[in-house]
């Protein structure tokens, strides 16, 4: 089976709006629960990390919740969201700082949780025999626009990021290419345009970008030989003829009510797809709702107790593209004043500087726009996430014993959510669902 994510990407544009107001409200810690996370595995990251990837795992339900319709087809990469918006709140200030972290689940003020983030992103680069793990920050710069010491200095400690310059005044469209050869060298040319023609401008001054890839082979691959043209009951009731792959192996692998789920490891058990199907073709929905961030892991501790069993597994084979402005959703989830006039993002750069236009007075989020593809084949898996965030000027032993017990059957033909999921610290990496076959 190989599972490609060539496009995954978010662009959120800060702009500079009217006169910012600087806020100094004290940013509250909101608790948050634990996943489950192997012991051996507990030692790579400190607890401020793992409290990170649990808020970002939370935060990875509700965008799941959010976006698009519950019918449709879906694929994104909240972690490339939640690494890029991390970049943003680090120079957030008062209630702006504090919506955002409500939203994305940041457990900590901006600092800390710059310095949790960069923790956690170390963790995610790896590789060996058919697989490779990748992260990167980048920041892009309006020539001469200076950032604010202490987060430019955190930008190099924690987040690693590299810094370019770039004249976004005169030259925008120069600057929008240069971004987008950066991210495509990033995800090894799967996302070659991020940036679209009317998404920088001569009002651009600093683009934060994130960039994921991941590429591994399945330790237990599909033979092409045994797949097959069957019905995919979809999420309508309707049966379409979909290419569904079979094999039986040893998985991990459980059924609670009318849920089953399995997971699915790459080469070097590093990370897993984790897949939940419904009994019935239209039960998807009502899961997704009721899916608290405990209770995902819970079934994630209950899959890694469980012991590999033989199992029928059939998957299909599918290719997905899908993309929006999240900009209207991050509003409606909680966070509407990092988009206006009044947002304050003064711990990064203040407007005017010296030498500067004294008209920009500030910073705010104009866009956030996210696409994704995905294919899924016999082989192995492939997945690329962006994240940009632009920002722009804003005027103002073996014994007998019992018979073993009966194959467990995974048959996904019909809808379900799966996960990428780094099994060394519980971070979701991607999320989807797969509710029907979409035109060739």
């Amino acid at each position: 089976m190989q599972f490609r994510i060539h496009a995954l990407l978010m662009a959120s544009a800060l702009l500079c709006s009217g006169a910012a107001r600087a806020q100094d409200a004290e940013v509250p810690e909101p608790a948050v629960s634990a996943p489950a996370v192997e012991p051996a595995i507990a030692t790579l990251l400190d607890t401020d990390a793992h409290e990170l990837i649990e808020g970002t795992n939370a935060f990875s339900l509700d965008l799941l919740r959010a976006v698009g319709q519950r019918d449709s087809n879906l694929i994104v990469s909240p972690a490339s969201v939640s690494a890029a918006g991390g970049l943003a709140y680090r120079g957030a200030v008062g209630e702006t700082a504090r919506q955002l972290q409500q939203v994305m689940r940041y457990p900590f003020e901006p600092v800390r949780t710059l310095k949790a983030s960069g923790a956690m992103m170390d963790t995610m680069s790896f590789s060996g025999p058919g697989r490779d793990l990748r992260t990167a920050n980048a920041l892009w710069l309006q020539d001469s626009m200076p950032l604010n010491e202490p987060f430019e200095r955190d930008m190099a400690t924690y987040a690693k990021a590299g810094f370019e310059r770039a004249n976004f005044k005169a030259d925008p469209e120069a600057a929008r290419r240069r971004i987008n050869q950066w991210v495509s060298d990033a995800t090894r040319e799967n996302i070659e345009e991020l940036l679209k023609k009317d998404q920088i401008s001569t009002c651009t001054r600093t683009v934060l970008v994130n960039a994921i890839w991941f590429k591994a082979d399945w330790l237990a691959p599909f033979t092409s030989g045994m797949t097959k043209t069957e019905p995919f009951t979809a999420i309508d009731g309707r049966k379409t003829p979909l290419r569904l792959m079979h094999q039986s192996s040893d998985f991990r692998a459980l059924k609670r009510g009318s849920v089953s789920a399995i997971q699915l490891p790459y080469k070097g058990r590093e990370v897993a797809l984790v897949a939940f199907l419904p009994d019935d073709y239209d039960d998807l929905p009502r899961f997704e709702e009721k899916l608290t961030a405990k209770e995902l892991a819970n079934w994630f501790d209950a899959l890694d107790r469980t012991e590999p069993r033989e199992t029928l597994l059939s998957f299909p084979r599918f290719k997905l593209r899908w993309g929006t402005d999240l900009s209207t959703t991050l509003k409606a989830m909680g966070a509407p004043l990092a988009f206006s006039n009044d947002a304050d993002f003064s711990n990064m750069a203040r407007l005017p500087y010296p030498g500067g236009d004294p008209s920009e007075r500030g910073l705010k989020i104009s866009h956030v726009i996210h696409e994704a593809t995905v294919e899924v084949d016999e082989t192995g898996s492939e997945a690329s996430a962006a994240t940009a965030m632009l920002m722009d000027m804003i005027p103002t032993g073996r014994h007998r014993g019992p018979p073993p017990p009966p194959p467990f059957v995974f048959r996904a033909d019909k809808p379900f959510l799966f996960l990428l999921r780094d099994l060394r610290t519980g971070l979701i990496l991607f999320v989807g669902r797969y509710v029907q076959p979409e035109p060739n």
